[in-house]
């Protein structure tokens, strides 16, 4: 999707405006729409909660190459779980292998949901935090923090629309918006700070052994955590640019950065990424996998690029093993 050629200087002015998170949804909303998957009336709503405004989400979506009056799209919501989750690592709910738990952090004062699984055998083990996408929390996310526990992890993922009362309280179209509302960046930053404590004070895990992952928006929180927690030693962001890029000098973790091939806006921000970590000296690994698009590894969506998953999977695993000990 390329934003309009002819679009006039107020139009490109309110993308500008907004920050590196938001004009990436923007972007991502807007090829949706294209795509098929996204109703006009949801890209219209998306957008207007995100700018606030009538006429300057009217100049968003012409900046987007967005006509202002076309048909609607038929068809479900792009960022909603489709189905039954198709990956063989998928790990249901009560699955013997696991423990699990729903836990609230205290995050500077605020409540947030957290889900914590780890395995079903005494030991100390490696550690993962895990961020969900752009529509929040989903029982796809749980399968994840899941499918880490039998890997051999402890395990926690976040809700990070608690403080607007957990995901289910927040409706579909207002979900994008309420995440990247302005400062919610930086306390995202925090609340993952405050599942990186809950981590190492966990009797099942190895303080010095905690890594992170993210998807899409949790890609960008991935690597605005890793900027500015030291004691993560290792992150893995799947297609999502970072929001902070001119810190990416302060990461210490080892970087997997994870990319679809056909996930054009995304794959722009590789230079910087490349750059930043190459100044920061850690080790890194920036890979692009064949025939992906953007959230090839969500089992639950159209998106889904089975071969590229179990790789990027496989390659993940690999990179904590190595950089964790496990």
């Amino acid at each position: 999707m390329v934003a309009n050629d002819g679009a006039n200087g107020r139009d490109q002015s309110v993308l500008d405006r907004l920050d590196v998170t938001q004009r990436y949804l923007a972007t991502e909303f807007a090829e949706g729409y294209e795509d098929g998957l996204l109703p006009r009336r949801d890209l219209v709503e998306r957008v207007l909660r995100m700018t606030g405004g009538i006429g300057s989400a009217a100049s968003l979506l012409l900046a987007l190459g967005i006509p202002a009056r076309a048909s609607a799209q038929a068809g479900p919501p792009a960022y909603a779980a489709s189905g039954q989750p198709q990956s063989p690592f998928s790990v249901p709910e009560g699955d013997p292998g696991v423990v699990a738990a729903d836990v609230m952090l205290d995050s500077n004062g605020a409540e947030i949901r957290a889900y914590v699984v780890r395995p079903n055998a005494d030991g100390r083990y490696p550690a993962v935090a895990i961020c969900h996408e752009n529509a929040g929390t989903a029982e796809h996310f749980r399968d994840v923090a899941r499918r880490f526990a039998k890997a051999g992890y402890v395990a926690i993922h976040l809700d990070l629309l608690s403080r607007e009362g957990g995901t289910e309280a927040v409706p579909a179209n207002e979900r994008a918006a309420a995440l990247t509302a302005p400062g919610k960046a930086d306390l995202f930053v925090q609340d993952f700070q405050a599942a990186i404590a809950y981590l190492s004070a966990h009797e099942s895990v190895r303080p010095e052994a905690i890594a992170m992952t993210g998807y899409c928006f949790g890609g960008s929180v991935s690597w605005n955590v890793a900027c500015r927690e030291p004691a993560l030693a290792a992150v893995a962001p799947f297609y999502g640019p970072p929001a902070f890029p001119d810190e990416l000098a302060n990461v210490r973790a080892a970087a997997l950065g994870v990319y679809g091939e056909n996930d054009a806006r995304v794959n722009a921000s590789i230079p910087s990424v490349e750059a930043g970590l190459a100044k920061a000296g850690v080790a890194h690994r920036l890979v692009t996998y064949p025939g992906a698009s953007h959230a090839f590894f969500n089992d639950t969506r159209p998106s889904y690029h089975a071969e590229a998953s179990l790789q990027a999977w496989h390659d993940t695993l690999e990179w904590f093993g190595t950089h964790l000990g496990a």
